[in-house]
């Protein structure tokens, strides 16, 4: 016989401090009491994943999807992170009291409702069973920061279409100023596809994000370093998630590294209930097209299924259903190049061999075109490479792990072959490999530099370049100067050699025979990272923009070279 489902729009959910949240609520009739699935989202209960709660409620669950603090229909004053703890403990213990509930919830979603997960659980809410967060991270701050750079793109476009939108939406101001403020918001959105927006300066005077503006995300970011104990406020320590815990990340993901290194925390920590799932996929759907590069059927979510995988988790820890899924190895992961999913029990993989490839060149590395190379002989004497870095001209990101507006930056995998053309990137290419070079794990590059400038960028990004010369990204990341150093901040002496450790996150890709490897050094990928003005000013406030003088040096003394995660095959 079949049953009715209901759905209930707008049910109030009162906090311990008499703010009332709003949430619909999907579930069959029955007479039974029901595990509960709760998502808690800024982005509008109505827009989120209704097709999920659909499934789940025709699967015997009650859903409840909820609107965050100041967001859509609930009350409040919203902001990003700051009431997440209590007002998760609170909507997990105000679902599982439902006359319709057995008293066992579980949590999904992801991004910043990844986070809302990490948040309820770090309170340990006696009815909070487990959680399933995607794409996302522990330390919010890796939203905004990566090496020490504000994530422009990222930081921007959220603050914009989840914040300042609803913002503008709830202001008292009248009709004629909503609209003037819509206005506002729209040519700035717009302006990030046709780049006026992020080169906004002062920065940090960015309209109703900036000082004076609506909501004050940026003066937040660049006031707080990401090593300041301003950030311990909204950070949720390993030692606090207790609970069974399914991540779901991507390698083109904006969170990769922080998917894993949060795996492997919490881990250390002692809970060995978890598991992990790593496709080829960005900050976005799971697909097999990524970008401009399609990983074939095996990536694509009609294969994958991520909503029963999500399902039959739950099953497990709310039903007590012993599907097997805790016997099965705890990682799961899409090896690119092969376009193949394998299963791992640990990582870093046990046995990882790590390979370094030292930088080469006779002094003319400049553009794909020069004399750059990459292998494993350690250098002895040779030229610098050096070039210009003009923030009046920075050098273009061209996809990678970006969000969260494609118009403006498309994420994935992307030729880069266009950016190679630049002076100002340094390309050192291998030889085409003899065979199959799996690099699976986090990977680093080690440069020593110096400047003419008092504080400046450096970045790296990890090509895998095919035989008819299709130059696709694997991974990139930068590192700001006066960061170089962790937990402190200190500018640089002009001239001076530093070594720079620039992480490039991690990733899963097999480099096939005949493929070569490449790795490119600048100091610029903009928007993607905002660009340092090379004045040693604070960032986000300065408005005057200078040319530094960048050098590269790459011998016995500094032998700039790239970690690789190399696995045997």
């Amino acid at each position: 016989m079949s049953k009715k489902l209901i759905v209930e729009r707008d049910v109030e959910t009162p906090m311990r401090d008499g703010v009332v949240l709003r949430a619909d609520v999907y579930r069959l009739d029955s007479i039974d009491p029901l595990p509960v699935l709760l998502q808690r989202t800024p982005y509008g209960k109505g827009f989120s994943q209704n097709s999920f709660a659909l499934m789940a409620a025709e699967r015997g669950y009650a859903v409840v999807i909820q609107d965050t603090r100041g967001m859509w229909a609930s009350e409040g004053q919203g902001y990003p992170f700051i009431y997440e703890r209590e007002d998760g403990y609170d909507s997990v213990e105000w679902a599982a009291s439902q006359p319709w509930a057995n008293g066992k919830v579980g949590m999904f979603g992801g991004s910043y409702v990844g986070i809302t997960q990490l948040a309820a659980a770090s309170m340990n809410p006696p009815s909070l069973k487990t959680i399933v967060p995607a794409i996302t991270t522990c330390n919010p701050v890796n939203i905004l920061y990566g090496g020490g750079e504000i994530q422009l793109v990222t930081a921007v476009s959220w603050s914009l279409l989840a914040w300042a939108l609803q913002a503008i939406m709830r202001s008292p101001a009248n009709p004629p100023e909503k609209a003037q403020l819509m206005g506002q918001l729209i040519t700035l959105v717009d302006g990030m596809s046709r780049g006026g927006t992020f080169k906004f300066q002062p920065i940090i005077d960015l309209p109703l994000i900036g000082r004076n503006g609506l909501i004050n995300i940026l003066p937040e970011a660049y006031a707080h370093p990401p090593f300041d104990p301003y950030w311990q406020l909204i950070r949720y320590n390993y030692e606090t998630l207790k609970i069974p815990i399914f991540h779901i990340g991507g390698w083109y993901d904006l969170f990769i590294a922080s998917t894993l290194s949060d795996y492997v925390g919490i881990r250390q920590q002692g809970n060995l209930q978890q598991k992990v799932l790593i496709g080829p996929w960005y900050h976005g759907p799971y697909d097999n097209l990524v970008g401009e590069v399609d990983f074939g059927l095996q990536a694509s979510g009609m294969l994958v299924l991520p909503d029963e995988i999500q399902l039959r988790w739950f099953d497990y820890w709310l039903k007590g259903i012993d599907n097997g899924i805790m016997q099965e190895p705890p990682i799961q992961i899409f090896v690119m190049g092969d376009n193949l999913w394998r299963t791992e029990n640990e990582w870093p993989l046990r046995r990882t061999h790590y390979s370094t490839n030292y930088l080469h060149s006779q002094g003319a590395a400049n553009t794909l075109h020069g004399n750059g190379t990459l292998n494993m002989n350690a250098p002895s004497v040779e030229p610098v490479d050096s070039f210009v870095y003009d923030p009046n001209n920075p050098v273009p990101t061209r996809g990678g792990n970006t969000c969260c507006w494609s118009a403006a930056l498309p994420p994935g995998a992307y030729d880069q072959r266009k950016v190679e053309e630049r002076p100002d990137v340094l390309v050192y290419t291998s030889l085409p490999l003899e065979n199959d070079l799996e690099v699976t794990g986090p990977i680093e590059v080690h440069l020593w530099a110096s400047s003419n400038a008092p504080d400046t960028d450096f970045t790296a990004k990890l090509v895998d370049v095919g035989p008819c010369g299709y130059a696709r990204n694997v991974q990139d990341g930068i590192q700001r100067a006066r960061y170089r150093v962790a937990g402190e901040s200190s500018l640089l002496t002009p001239g001076e050699v530093y070594e720079f450790t620039i992480s490039l996150g991690a990733t899963s890709n097999v480099f096939k025979a005949g493929h070569r490897l490449r790795l490119e050094i600048s100091s610029s990928n903009f928007p993607r990272f905002d660009r340092n003005t090379n004045t040693g000013q604070p960032p986000g406030t300065d408005v005057t923009l200078r040319p530094a003088y960048q050098t590269i040096f790459h011998d016995s003394e500094h032998p700039s070279h790239i970690i690789l995660p190399t696995i045997p095959r």
